[in-house]
């Protein structure tokens, strides 16, 4: 699996063939879904989630854009409601130059933030924690609004990291 994950990451993160063409504009929203699972006995989960992105930079080499806020909910598949994580993020993403006839580009993003664990007890009342979120991933922009990778999220509280494939689409 490692050398899976290593192969995607150097494939996506290739400086590649040709000028960097700019795809979006400078604002825009991506909304996303994950899926994954926790390890530690987590178990399978899903994710949902919202950002609002504003272009900061780009030349030849680099688009460089500012995730304002990105705020996603993560609940395990089989009870939905029962532990959920709400997290609200700030960070960066990064686009290479356009590769394979101008479609494709690869990305990689880093936000920071807030995470509220959600969980409920035996008793049906929901106990509250609070901790700093981290969520580091990579993958290809498939055209101006698809983009498919690899998420990786980590939250301090309970020490928890989570693995999630992401279809993406941004408007």
């Amino acid at each position: 699996m490692k050398k899976v994950l290593f192969l995607f990451a150097a494939l996506t993160m290739s400086v590649a063939l040709s000028s960097n063409a700019k795809i979006f504009e400078e604002n825009h929203f991506t909304v996303n879904l994950n899926v994954g699972g926790y390890q530690g006995g987590g178990g399978a989960a899903f994710g949902l989630g919202a950002a609002f992105q504003t272009e900061v930079l780009t030349c030849d080499w680099l688009t460089l854009d500012w995730d304002v806020l990105h705020f996603q909910w993560s609940a395990p598949f089989n009870s939905p409601g029962d532990a959920d994580n709400l997290s609200f993020k700030t960070g960066a993403r990064a686009y290479s130059p356009t590769f394979a006839n101008d479609h494709l580009r690869a990305y990689t993003n880093l936000d920071m933030g807030y995470v509220l664990a959600l969980a409920k007890g035996l008793d049906d009342k929901i106990a509250a924690s609070s901790a700093f979120g981290l969520t580091y991933g990579f993958g290809l922009q498939l055209n101006k609004k698809w983009s498919f990778g690899y998420t990786l999220e980590w939250e301090s509280a309970g020490k928890s990291k989570g693995h999630f494939g992401t279809v993406a689409f941004t408007f």
